[in-house]
């Protein structure tokens, strides 16, 4: 086998990272990482999670990045680590993709391409943002689910398009 070939075929295969061979810690503010294996031991200062999918798969297929973009390794399950590492993940996770669930849609008006909502969270709370293009940044999810992406890049969770109040339906009907 040729060099090119087998450095090839290194650079496709993905770490699996589990307990046995990785650690996570925090470091100054940022989640770090000390991976071992085969040819030593690796620490990465920090390190960034990303889910392979987002919206269905919140805990398991974590992608785990370095300092320089470069995929380290792929977490299968978080459950796998031990509660503390576990917690340490799950709290880095939801930082990241925040997303507040919408419990009713108070207003939702349209102008020149652009739609400005009103909508009460699970919190309580009532909180307004905007949307370009609305048809294509309503995201189904699952058979009764959707995620609003508004202008600055944030999303929203609707966790059951059917559980909404009838006038909450009815002002997005329109776009799904």
């Amino acid at each position: 086998m040729a060099e090119n070939d087998i450095m090839l075929e290194k650079a496709a295969q993905i770490q699996r990272l589990e307990p046995s061979n990785t650690k996570f810690s925090m470091k100054n503010g940022f989640l770090s990482m000390t991976f071992t294996n085969d040819d030593g031991e690796a620490t990465h200062d920090r390190v960034f999670l990303h889910r392979a999918f987002p919206h269905e798969l919140l805990w398991t297929y974590i992608s785990v990045l370095g300092e320089n973009s470069k995929e380290v390794g792929l977490i299968y399950d978080i459950a796998d680590f031990d509660e503390e590492t576990t917690r340490l993940l799950q709290t880095e996770l939801e930082r990241k993709y925040y997303s507040p669930t919408v419990a009713s849609i108070e207003s939702l008006k349209e102008r020149y391409g652009f739609s400005y909502w009103k909508v009460k969270l699970s919190d309580g709370r009532t909180l307004n943002f905007t949307m370009q293009d609305t048809f294509r940044n309503i995201v189904r999810t699952g058979e009764d689910g959707a995620i609003l992406l508004d202008v600055d890049g944030n999303r929203f969770v609707i966790k059951s398009i059917a559980a909404l109040d009838r006038k909450s339906y009815r002002r997005i009907e329109l776009y799904l």
